[in-house]
């Protein structure tokens, strides 16, 4: 693949994210999702944060599963060798600007697991700052 198709990718996720039913009713500015991925690619689930301009915090899901077929087409295009076993990945869109950013963690790496004891810690760590 192509960065025309990186790029394609990148912007089909956040066109998903956008373009999500659920966050029409938020004043949403920036939105963070995480990505669950199986061994084999398969995307697993997902869970996000869509953050209004003060910084506050709404947790979303997307209904539409295309969103998470692009997310394991984008893991399946970064594979590499060095991007081999990546289990989550997040991205982060901030609807004013079009920027993005995207991260992962590989093998078993607990930084964006959510728990009772750290969902504040979590979903202030989520919060882009693209703007």
């Amino acid at each position: 693949m192509t960065r025309k198709d990186n790029a394609d990718l990148i912007n089909r996720i956040a066109g998903g994210i956008a373009a999500e039913p659920a966050l029409s009713a938020l004043a949403w500015i920036e939105a963070s999702i995480v990505f669950s991925f199986e061994p084999d690619g398969f995307c697993s689930g997902h869970f996000g944060y869509a953050y209004d301009a003060e910084g506050m915090p709404n947790p979303f899901t997307i209904d539409d599963i295309r969103v998470e077929e692009e997310a394991a087409a984008y893991r399946e295009w970064l594979k590499d060798g060095k991007h081999e076993g990546i289990s989550q990945m997040l991205f982060q869109f901030n609807r004013d600007t079009r920027r993005y950013n995207v991260e992962f963690a590989y093998g078993m790496d607990p930084r964006w697991r959510v728990t009772p004891s750290n969902i504040d810690e979590i979903v202030k760590a989520l919060r882009p700052g693209l703007g």
